[in-house]
């Protein structure tokens, strides 16, 4: 079978998107036989060397656009059909135009659970796309049992054609010495310990004024040297942080890195005290799952999909109630055994997901959805 993928996040910076697709297309790579199937990767531009293993399985195909949305529409489709394509999969957006069946990734809708989270812009097109989309697809794909029943519910769909295929745990995280990640982390970034890592984008579902006020209430009520290191590329209406950062972290102990690459934020997770993830909401929730692969306590919210991720691997605490994760910083800085046991429980709930498991229900739907399942 010739599977066309929009390959086109595989040419960017290191997201959550782009993740998903390296994960799954890496391990489909270990599960197809290349003398039978082929995935076409069709992209706007290169897809960066060292991305995915040498393989005759994947068969690039770069085809430069002026418009990203019109190559979607119209172009897409075409290169599918002169490409010979049983089937398609793209993440959000289905065009009409595809003379194959096509399987698209949700990877949560958000942007229609709280729609205040997105600029207008996005929440217009987001509502004019994603439904449409997913009603047109064969077959949709999200990363979570939450986001899966948030999907069927929302948009009406048939359970039957809505599969949770999870992310698996990303490459390159493991534990590392916590005095060798701190000595790197010092000379990287000028952070000294011990400090509690946020990441993610700053953007207002993501609720990092939780996370700032919750680090002040410790050092204030708790008397502890926290430090807060804050990493992830600027998003929009960061008024909220901006504010939350005047009121609590006037003083200097709020330190914004922005964007850093993976290969930094696994030195960033060892030597963090813990990690801190205060979203509103998450279809799945990659930093989580990252932390506890290194063995780095996690304190998350009990929001959306973050209870299936993090399990009994972190402390799961209401995204609004600031004063439980002062006292729960406090005890994972003064407890070493619950620390300790949390530490191990963190490092096998990561090691449950995998992204064997997510090809191989990726391909069932592929299966699906070219009526051979």
């Amino acid at each position: 079978m010739r599977v066309g993928i929009d390959a086109r996040l595989l040419t960017g910076a290191y997201t959550g998107d782009r993740t998903y697709w390296r994960g799954l297309l890496k391990a489909l790579g270990e599960l197809l036989s290349p003398t039978e199937h082929r995935l076409v990767l069709f992209s706007t531009r290169p897809i960066p060397a060292g991305t995915l293993p040498e393989s005759p399985l994947y068969e690039p195909v770069v085809a430069p656009a002026r418009s990203e949305r019109l190559w979607s529409l119209l172009r897409l489709p075409k290169l599918a059909r002169q490409n010979r394509c049983n089937l398609v999969h793209t993440q959000y957006t289905v065009s009409p135009l595809f003379a194959v069946p096509t399987v698209t990734t949700v990877h949560d809708i958000s942007f229609l659970i709280e729609p205040r989270w997105f600029p207008l812009k996005d929440r217009i097109l987001l509502r004019l796309t994603v439904p449409a989309s997913c009603r047109r697809a064969k077959r949709v794909l999200t990363v979570s049992e939450t986001s899966r029943e948030d999907i069927i519910a929302m948009l009406g769909l048939p359970p039957d054609k809505v599969i949770a295929t999870p992310n698996g745990l990303p490459e390159g995280f493991y534990p590392i010495p916590k005095a060798e990640a701190q000595a790197w982390v010092r000379k990287k970034y000028g952070v000294e310990p011990p400090f509690a890592l946020a990441v993610g984008v700053l953007q207002p579902r993501k609720n990092w004024q939780l996370a700032i006020e919750a680090v002040y209430l410790a050092r204030e009520e708790y008397e502890l040297p926290m430090t807060l290191v804050l990493t992830g590329k600027a998003g929009w209406a960061r008024r909220e942080l901006a504010c939350a950062k005047q009121t609590f972290a006037s003083d200097g102990w709020l330190i914004e890195t922005g964007y850093v690459p993976d290969k930094h934020l696994v030195w960033l997770y060892n030597a963090a005290e813990m990690l801190l993830y205060p979203s509103f909401y998450e279809g799945f929730g990659l930093p989580p799952l990252e932390a506890m692969a290194c063995g780095t306590p996690v304190i998350a919210s009990n929001g959306g999909a973050l209870p299936e991720v993090v399990g009994s691997g972190g402390i799961l605490l209401p995204p609004n109630e600031p004063g439980m994760w002062a006292s729960a910083i406090h005890t994972l800085l003064t407890n070493n055994a619950y620390r300790e046991a949390l530490r191990q429980r963190a490092i096998t709930q990561a090691q449950r997901f995998s992204w064997r498991i997510t090809a191989e229900r990726t391909w069932q739907a592929y299966l699906q959805a070219v009526g051979c399942g």
